[in-house]
């Protein structure tokens, strides 16, 4: 017979087993050669639905390892790109397609797989500010994928996400000029700036490019050069906060 405490020792422990998928579920670590394809992939979907995320691709990747190049492989990978990414897991999501595509290139499931491959890249930009290679990869991997498939529901989206990591790349280029700037090395700013125009055709940064260059100009003592780009802003940015910013550097340059 149980005593109050045992029982309630218990209770919590079934508790605490139901929440990460209920009493009687094996944990992925526990599965083995024993358990069938379908079950492990139910345990991984069970595990989803729940949003245990991380725990069903921990799931989805057994049938891998058991059942390597089964009808089940093929769906496991792919759900646990899916998992991982929602997990935020997003290493282990590019590690499970990358086994995926390597196994199953030809799969009508790869377009899914390269997609959240994508936008794990993508979702990183927010995460590591300095780090440039999240928003290299997302615009590489996500130009593949409208190459793969033009015609694809998440064209838009695709195209959103690269143009939001081209801005990216373009402001931590402007704030590298910049830097320069502080660290009074106008030359090599002017340089930077000039390179973001030169590669640029569209960004919300390119008004203050402009007005960093200007000043850039202005202290080296290219005033001429100066003079061309505030033309240049007037045209190209008139309304910009920027503009008026450079037109009052210049008159209080005396160059008006």
């Amino acid at each position: 017979m149980f005593s109050l405490f045992g029982l309630l020792k218990f209770f919590i422990s079934c508790s605490v087993l139901f929440v990460l998928l209920g009493c009687s579920d094996k944990l992925p670590s526990e599965i083995n050669e024993n358990n069938t394809p379908e079950e492990i992939i139910k345990l991984g979907d069970k595990a989803y639905q729940k949003g245990y995320f991380g725990r069903a691709g921990d799931y989805y990747l057994e049938v891998n390892t058991y059942f390597p190049y089964s009808v089940e492989d093929e769906l496991g990978l792919s759900k646990a790109v899916d998992a991982y990414y929602k997990a935020g897991k997003f290493e282990d999501s590019r590690l499970a397609s990358a086994k995926f595509l390597s196994l199953y290139p030809e799969s009508n499931r790869a377009q899914q797989v390269i997609y959240f491959r994508s936008k794990g890249y993508c979702d990183e930009i927010d995460i590591v500010e300095r780090d440039q290679s999240a928003a290299r990869e997302c615009i590489a991997s996500f130009s593949a994928f409208q190459r793969l498939y033009p015609k694809s529901s998440a064209k838009k989206e695709a195209e959103s996400d690269i143009r939001r990591a081209k801005e990216f790349l373009v402001g931590q280029q402007l704030n590298v000029g910049k830097y320069y700037l502080k660290r009074n090395n106008p030359t090599a700013a002017m340089r930077r700036f000039k390179k973001i125009k030169k590669t640029t055709n569209v960004s919300s940064f390119l008004p203050e490019v402009s007005y960093r260059l200007i000043e850039s100009f202005l202290i080296i003592g290219l005033f001429n050069e100066a003079l061309s780009e505030m033309k240049y802003m007037r045209k190209k940015f008139s309304a910009s906060k920027w503009t008026k910013k450079a037109n009052n550097l210049i008159d209080n340059s005396g160059l008006n």
